[in-house]
């Protein structure tokens, strides 16, 4: 549909103009890509926060004359933070808008990063990473329901997987400056770094992030504020006697039984067993695997070499969904990754000690892993209306917390059962299987909403339409 197509006889104004077709009918701008990059930015920045206290953590505990058994608080403070984070920041998105807390979440992770730099008190630290953690949770969520909100339905899905990649390259960057930086000017510098740059992004999202046009426009005084972001889309566009309209059914007050409301209850629950088991692979296999492989007598340069294949396939694997779930059924899409995790998990165990082979596969299943971890977040992003979307993704993602936490744990547990490395990853595949089939109970509970959805004058979303 043209924009001249999309211009209608309205009632007290001349002209009205439907925003999300004006979105979903032309190509991305520079300025819509400006912000994807932005958006990505502060995710990379997540993912550097997130993975540096890994590689802190023994120069810190060395230098405080800690044992390393007694630093664990500092790595569950901040998981903690992460999941609250999640739960919370993102409710605020809905209601006070998603620029808003988006900057405030950056604030606090980048704030009380570099706040820490200068802290040597341990307990003061492990009160620091939770706040930390508490702007971690609440950015990446945040950031997905505004770019959600700021490109075209039919290229949602890519636009989300750029930043799904955000965090995994994040914690790879954190590992390659920690080893050229922690030998030479100790772990505090890299506080500094990892505080000096999100406040620096803050510049960038203040002066260039918008805040949703779908955001503003359910508020009584959004209309010029709108008109503006819209024309930083299309400078060229003619607003005089102009109205921006929005089709879809909004409630003026956000809560969280709204994600259950209108016959999203059972697609909710479903959703977020899916993100929890997902993500309860994606942390075993980070925190577990390097152990199995160590006592399955592979030398520390396999074990190395297999780890950074596995984070490698990660962000390849998200960017790769995103781009078929544009193309393709989203559901199915997604049955086909869990799958391809689960598989491939038995199939380690049965080629580790071919190192080759055991390469080929790892790739794959760290695709499949994270294919599926930023899938569930764009799928929540297609479910959920406008004035839910941010509480919905958040949600999401914090179930998928939770998962990795018990995924986390679990490692001991099966470590103790005393199974072979073959059989101990069969059972490790089983969260899989388990996510393969939320994902085909999803498929079965939105038998309408799985469709393609076209760029020009496809079916709406399950609500953006005012079903």
């Amino acid at each position: 549909m043209s924009l001249r197509d999309s211009l209608s006889p309205g009632g007290v104004s001349a002209r009205t103009l439907d925003v999300q077709s004006f979105i979903d009918d032309r190509r991305m701008s520079w300025y819509q890509r400006t912000v994807v990059a932005i958006c990505v930015a502060v995710l990379v920045l997540d993912g550097f926060d997130s993975g540096m206290i890994a590689y802190v953590a023994p120069a810190l505990a060395a230098e405080l004359h800690r044992a390393a058994k007694d630093i664990g608080p500092l790595f569950a403070s901040g998981l903690a933070g992460l999941t609250i984070g999640a739960f919370l920041c993102v409710s605020l998105a809905d209601r006070i808008g998603r620029k808003t807390v988006l900057i405030m979440t950056v604030v606090l992770f980048g704030g009380f990063t570099l706040v820490s730099a200068g802290i040597r008190d341990f307990q003061l630290l492990v009160v620091l990473r939770f706040f930390v953690g508490l702007g971690l949770g609440g950015a990446g969520p945040t950031a997905m329901a505004l770019i959600a909100e700021m490109c075209p339905r039919g290229r949602r899905a890519t636009q989300l997987a750029y930043l799904g990649c955000g965090v995994p390259i994040g914690g790879i960057v954190a590992g390659a400056i920690a080893n050229a930086v922690i030998p030479q000017a100790g772990w505090s510098t890299m506080f500094l770094i990892g505080g000096v740059l999100p406040v620096a992004l803050l510049v960038a999202i203040v002066l260039w992030v918008p805040e949703s046009v779908r955001f503003l426009l359910r508020r009584a005084d959004g209309q010029q504020r709108a008109m503006r972001v819209v024309q930083r889309i299309e400078p060229s566009l003619d607003t005089r006697g102009l109205t921006l309209v929005m089709h879809e059914t909004t409630r003026q007050s956000v809560a969280t039984l709204d994600l259950f409301r209108a016959g999203l209850a059972g697609s909710t629950l479903v959703l977020w067993l899916a993100s929890f088991f997902s993500m309860i692979v994606v942390s075993f296999v980070t925190n577990w695997l390097p152990i199995l492989l160590h006592a399955g007598q592979h030398s520390m340069h396999e074990i190395s070499l297999l780890l950074s294949l596995y984070l490698f396939g990660s962000p390849c694997g998200s960017l790769v969904i995103g781009r078929l779930m544009d193309r393709y059924n989203r559901y199915l899409c997604l049955i086909g990754a869990a799958l391809v995790g689960a598989l491939g998990l038995i199939a380690i165990g049965n080629v580790a000690d071919h190192i080759l082979a055991a390469a080929i596969v790892i790739v794959f299943v760290g695709a499949a892993c994270g294919a599926c971890v930023t899938g569930v977040s764009i799928l929540a992003s297609y479910l959920y209306p406008t004035s839910a979307r941010a509480t919905g993704i958040g949600w999401t993602v914090g179930c998928g917390r939770l998962g990795s936490v018990f995924g986390s744990m679990s490692g001991s547990f099966l470590l103790a059962l005393g199974l072979s490395l073959p059989a101990l990853l069969k059972v490790a595949s089983i969260p899989c299987f388990v996510a393969f089939a939320c994902f085909a109970g999803l498929y079965a509970l939105n038998p309408r909403r799985t469709a393609m959805d076209t760029p020009a004058g496809g079916a709406p979303d399950a609500l953006e339409g005012g079903r």
